[in-house]
């Protein structure tokens, strides 16, 4: 089955060769091919523009060396940006990580099809996907959709990248290309956020998650379960700040105040007892993160190890 719009797609790579490698090759399989694909590489590499340059079996591919490391969300939006200049209204746009390929030759064709059929049962619709979650903007929590809601279409906040996230080229243009400023990590909590806020809608296919799910093991939880003792790095960085911005860019201060206190210090001090390196080494970087949240130093301000 073809849908009677086009299917546009952003890959973003970055030092992966052989992952993307496989990506490419899966996306050359689909039995509803990409009609234009864009690849952002955000390591600028002859060898991978090579690769890219090498497919005959994609009908329009372009690769595109981003002028820095610009991170998921700013090859994402330099992605975007490029495929929106040409796209209709109507058309739609699928986001590619460089190592997440499609998991069946007929991934790409589901969830078109499903964009479509929803497409006609709401006008609001904004995009599509296989997995996403619900958000408490007061809390500044994602909640977890039941397992019993698993079945047919689910609607939620945002829908989760890697998993095929499928949007409306229309819908995009109106409230504009993923935020650059994220850098890593939630923005696509923040985009679905956006769309939502806009009046748009979300949906999610309950029964493609459901069997996600079950084929994980992550069927019969309450909740994700928590790992408060672990590394401490540049993603912890990125995700604090990134969710605290969130919050505090749409007025839920003390959401935002509250997350702080949990996650910096509530899991500084949980830690202190078992690791106090680990501790104050998380207290820092989590502080750091605050402060640059809160002064809106966005942006790569730590660097990925």
């Amino acid at each position: 089955m073809r849908t009677t719009s086009a299917v546009h797609g952003v890959l973003v790579t970055y030092r992966r060769p052989a992952e993307l490698a496989t990506t490419l090759q899966r996306l050359c399989e689909q039995t509803r091919p990409l009609d234009t694909l864009v690849v952002i590489d955000n390591d600028s590499d002859p060898a991978t523009k090579h690769l890219v340059d090498s497919l005959t079996t994609l009908r329009a591919v372009a690769y595109v060396a981003a002028p820095e490391n610009l991170g998921p969300a700013g090859a994402l939006a330099l992605g975007t940006g490029q495929v929106l200049r040409t796209a209709g209204a109507t058309d739609w746009v699928l986001f590619f990580d460089d190592d997440d390929p499609p998991a069946a030759p007929d991934a790409i064709e589901k969830t078109t099809t499903f964009a479509e059929r929803m497409q006609v049962s709401d006008p609001a619709l904004a995009g599509v996907g296989i997995v996403g979650a619900r958000f408490d903007i007061r809390t500044g929590l994602t909640v977890r959709v039941p397992d019993d809601e698993l079945g047919g279409p689910v609607a939620v906040d945002y829908v989760g990248g890697g998993q095929l996230p499928c949007y409306l080229a229309g819908a995009m243009a109106d409230v504009g290309l993923p935020d650059a400023r994220l850098f890593f990590g939630f923005d696509d909590l923040e985009y679905g956020l956006r769309l939502r806020a806009a009046g748009y809608t979300l949906y999610v296919d309950g029964d493609e998650w459901a069997t996600l799910r079950s084929a994980s093991g992550r069927t019969g939880l309450d909740h994700r379960p928590s790992k408060l003792v672990r590394p401490v790095g540049w993603r912890d960085y990125y995700s604090t700040r990134n969710l605290v911005w969130i919050l505090r860019s749409r007025g839920r201060h003390v959401a935002a105040a509250r997350f702080m206190a949990v996650r910096i210090v509530g899991k500084a001090a949980y830690n202190a007892t078992r690791s106090p390196r680990l501790a104050w080494s998380h207290l820092r970087l989590g502080v750091r993160a605050g402060v640059d949240a809160y002064l809106g130093r966005m942006g790569r301000t730590v660097e990925p190890e």
